[in-house]
């Protein structure tokens, strides 16, 4: 992506910016699709599929309730120093 900018003050240079940005192309087809093709991937077994209702897919699944591990709430009653380890 080339981007040029026109300066708000005479005598000034016009500013070029290139910029790459990085995509992916996803093809999705119902047809045959060349299998040389660099990152090409087999289509799942139909076994493997199974269909899910829409209003399973809304229902929660448990996650992100919790509250972790975490680190620094305090050193607790047991702990001990980082010492050399064995």
């Amino acid at each position: 992506i080339v981007d040029e900018y026109e300066p708000l003050e005479e005598g000034l240079d016009k500013v070029t910016d290139v910029r790459h940005v990085p995509c992916m192309v996803i093809t999705l087809s119902k047809d045959a699709l060349d299998t040389s093709d660099k990152g090409y991937q087999e289509p799942l077994d139909p076994t493997l599929v199974v269909e899910v209702d829409p209003e399973e897919m809304a229902k929660s699944r448990g996650r992100g309730a919790g509250r972790g591990k975490g680190r620094g709430k305090g050193a607790g009653k047991t702990a001990k120093g980082k010492g050399k380890g064995k």
